[in-house]
């Protein structure tokens, strides 16, 4: 299945957004704007071209069509088509890519307070399919309810229904992502890593545990969390640290380094200021409230 694929920020904003049942033979007009105009069937069956490319969007499908590309009606509705749509807008460029090539496991820099903007993250929701509907039709009607008779009051609520059916669509994408054996085999990797991380690492214990060559696993962990697996143990250490710095402050610096298995607390100090932006006693100190 093909995905487009946005960056956020910044956020995709809601236009307007309908619900409606075409009589046979209604015919979707030709059109090309800068918007998103995402179309969902709920029983019959609508025929939209986009750029030329037909569908046939039957029950429990959605269609995403995308700006700039023309889109048109290519034969009349044959049966009554209730179905429901909205148009956004996404001031980011974006691009089609497979479900079975996203990295669902890619490890996300988190903000510090030492940064002024918020990082980049990127997000996904289907091109074209059939799905299971279920949470998207709730969603979608409490859009359209709360669009139609939108007050200030309501103004936060389809927002949040409009990022709910947003996620819902991201889900739609991840289910029907392909378990490839790269895959798999990062997942199990990672697993391995969160559980061994306080240890000693090597990666010839990789390669006993899972028996591939080292290399083909650095591969796979890139690919599918966007670190080799040292960084990942690096990571994962530094996390804990920041939960041991938060919560056990009867804990020294050096402490803490050796209980996530660092035992140079010189070597922990300068890892732990390259992830977090600060030493590991600011951070207390941040997080104590004392700074």
């Amino acid at each position: 299945m093909d995905s487009i694929q946005w960056q956020i920020p910044p956020m995709p904003q809601l236009v307007t957004a309908g619900h409606g049942t075409w009589r046979p033979g209604m015919q979707h007009f030709r059109r090309s704007f800068d918007l998103y105009d995402i179309v969902f069937v709920k029983s019959g069956c609508l025929y939209m071209a986009e750029d030329g490319i037909e569908y046939t969007i039957g029950p429990n499908h959605l269609l995403v069509l995308e700006p700039g590309k023309a889109h048109e009606g290519w034969r009349p509705c044959e049966v009554p088509t209730e179905l429901y749509w909205f148009h956004l807008k996404h001031d980011s460029e974006h691009r089609v890519v497979a479900a079975d090539d996203i990295p669902w496991s890619l490890v996300l820099r988190t903000g510090t307070d030492k940064d002024l903007q918020p990082g980049v993250q990127p997000v996904y929701i289907p091109k074209f399919g059939a799905f299971r509907m279920d949470e998207a039709w709730a969603a979608l009607e409490l859009l359209v309810r709360l669009h139609d008779r939108l007050t200030v009051d309501g103004v936060w609520r389809m927002q949040a229904a409009f990022v709910q059916l947003l996620s819902v669509m991201q889900q739609f994408v991840r289910g029907s992502a392909a378990e490839t054996r790269s895959s798999r085999l990062a997942a199990d990797v990672s697993a391995y890593l969160r559980r061994t991380a306080c240890e000693p690492f090597e990666i010839e214990a990789l390669e006993r545990e899972f028996h591939f060559h080292p290399d083909y696993i650095a591969r796979c962990m890139r690919r599918h969390t966007g670190m080799s697996p040292v960084e990942y143990v690096r990571h994962v250490r530094i996390d804990r640290a920041r939960r041991l710095l938060e919560h056990s402050p009867e804990l020294s610096v050096r402490q803490v380094a050796e209980a996530v298995g660092i035992a140079d607390a010189n070597y922990f100090g300068r890892l732990f200021r390259k992830e977090a932006g600060m030493s590991p006693a600011a951070y207390r100190r941040l997080h104590a409230g004392y700074a």
